[in-house]
């Protein structure tokens, strides 16, 4: 129901502060590429400051979006930290190689300081599914399983700063940003299920990796909005954000126990590619 909700919400968002009625074929609605703005409420714009539909900025818009997300930094295996033990060994795992790419979403607002600059507040979830791995070897057996499943949700707190419209055919005008975001994000506990050592069920088939907790996040992100209704924008949006590392699980691999210190990693770097939407007020 979650993923449901917030896809849902997605396509049914977007809005502009810094345009107004989007009429296809109107000539009161031509794109007038020295302003980035429509023709109808040009006039308006320049007694008001800005203004949509003949009303004064827009402060307040609601916001989604939805994509994919990348892994692109991050260890989930640490072999270079394990314990110095006769006959284990082990081998670097990224988090890429750990996980799928997963999939992101987000809803909330933004309040429009002026036209051209918003305060933003996103709450998101993703996940993403986990892969097989070899944790390491001891006494040459493999020890492999499959790391769980990969759930994060958080809230994030942004600056968004708009750049002049650029004129664009078919869809007339694109509107490109920047955003820079800092916020925190909890993510469930991480483990290695189906754990099995040369073939064998290892401690029960499960070995805990990092403990679920609250951790920080930053972004920086790039995007494009264009208008499609009156009150509407949809966009395309992607760059790096960064989420700080899970506390060790240190129950099955603690100090003196064959690959502990593999699990000192878990914080990573992911690149998000989201198609977004935004809705005036």
């Amino acid at each position: 129901m979650k993923k449901l909700f917030l896809g849902a919400a997605t396509i049914a968002l977007s809005g502009c502060s810094w345009m107004g009625d989007f009429g296809m074929g109107s000539k009161h609605n031509a794109y007038n590429p020295q302003t980035g703005y429509y023709n109808g409420h040009h006039a308006a714009k320049k007694s008001k400051g800005c203004c949509v539909g003949g009303k004064t900025l827009s402060r307040w818009n609601l916001e989604g979006g939805v994509g994919t997300e990348y892994f692109v930094g991050g260890d989930a295996v640490t072999a270079n930290r394990i314990n110095d033990i006769a006959g284990v060994t082990s081998n670097d795992v990224s988090m890429s190689n750990a996980y799928d790419e997963g999939m992101r979403y987000e809803l909330g607002g933004s309040y429009a300081l002026n036209p051209n600059r918003k305060l933003t507040v996103m709450g998101s979830y993703a996940e993403a599914d986990g892969d097989n791995v070899t944790l390491g070897q001891i006494n040459g057996e493999a020890l492999t399983g499959e790391f769980t499943d990969y759930q994060r949700y958080g809230v994030e707190v942004g600056l968004r700063q708009y750049f002049h419209p650029k004129p664009m055919p078919i869809v007339n005008s694109v509107r490109p940003y920047v955003e820079g975001k800092l916020g925190a994000a909890h993510i469930d506990d991480i483990a290695l299920n189906g754990a099995q050592l040369g073939g064998n069920v290892y401690n029960g088939g499960t070995v805990g990796m990092y403990e679920s907790g609250w951790v920080p996040t930053a972004a920086g992100l790039v995007g494009v909005e264009t208008p499609l209704f009156n009150r509407t924008t949809i966009g395309l949006e992607t760059g790096i954000r960064y989420t700080g590392k899970l506390a060790t699980d240190t129950a099955d691999l603690g100090p003196g126990i064959p690959l502990a210190g593999t699990n000192n990693g878990s914080s990573s770097w992911t690149v998000p590619v989201m198609l977004r939407g935004r809705y005036r007020f």
